[in-house]
């Protein structure tokens, strides 16, 4: 089961200068006539936001998580949510009246894009063991099923991208990585992606195509290799 603890107060991935840059070539307003005009741009922006994490299928804003996971077997457990910033518990059963929290001496981040915590000692395979007779489990009076496993490890951490730099600690607690928070982490090519999305989107607010009117027929350019989701290839996650 997963939670979001601490949600993002921020979810724009991009500025709407960002976007006056591609459509005005400028990031002042002089070529932005109303208020309006750059409140619309800023509805863009939120709109190729949500674009861009339904593209890559997981949210990118820094976020506090608290989540169970299941065990195979092997030194690391898999968290949902990346990049992984910072551990901040893990405990040893999802139940509280039972639950050990284990030491931060004990496990290390071994793979932060990856959402991988690992451990010397490992993590036992959390598998449910079945009862059974007869040619199914050749005369066994137990086996255990692959795919039913348990989810008895409790852990609570930060991931995402910081979208703005920033002072403060990772959502008020202090950390190994309190130096992380410092600057903004956000890659410049999602940045860009949104951006560019929030532009295409002002050009062709209506997501044809092409129109006719009359003997009046305009086509819009189709997004091509180079376009907003190509640049956001290199993050999608494999599972």
């Amino acid at each position: 089961m997963l939670q979001v603890c601490v949600s993002a107060s921020d979810q724009d991935l991009a500025t709407t200068g960002d976007v006056m840059q591609i459509v005005f070539g400028a990031t002042t307003t002089a070529m932005v006539q109303t208020t309006g005009e750059i409140n619309y741009l800023g509805t863009l922006v939120a709109r190729a936001s949500a674009w861009a994490e339904r593209t890559l299928g997981y949210p990118l804003a820094l976020q506090t998580y608290s989540e169970s996971l299941r065990a195979h077997g092997g030194r690391a457990l898999m968290v949902s949510r990346t990049p992984l910033v910072t551990v901040l518990r893990l405990f040893d059963s999802t139940a509280t009246c039972e639950a050990t929290a284990l030491c931060s001496s004990e496990y290390v981040i071994e793979d932060r894009d990856a959402g991988l915590v690992a451990r010397d000692q490992g993590f036992g395979w959390t598998q449910i063991e079945r009862s059974g007779v007869g040619d199914f489990n050749l005369g066994l009076t137990g086996f255990l099923q692959p795919g039913l496993e348990r989810r008895p490890w409790l852990i609570e951490y930060v991931a995402g991208y910081k979208l703005a730099a920033s002072t403060s600690t990772c959502h008020g607690t202090s950390t190994g990585d309190e130096a992380w928070t410092t600057g903004a982490t956000l890659p410049e090519d999602i940045r860009q992606a949104v951006a560019l999305k929030a532009a295409e989107l002002q050009a062709n607010p209506f997501g044809v195509r092409s129109r006719r009117v009359g003997d009046l027929a305009v086509e819009y350019a189709t997004e091509g290799p180079s376009g907003a989701a190509a640049l956001l290839d290199p993050y999608r996650r494999i599972i």
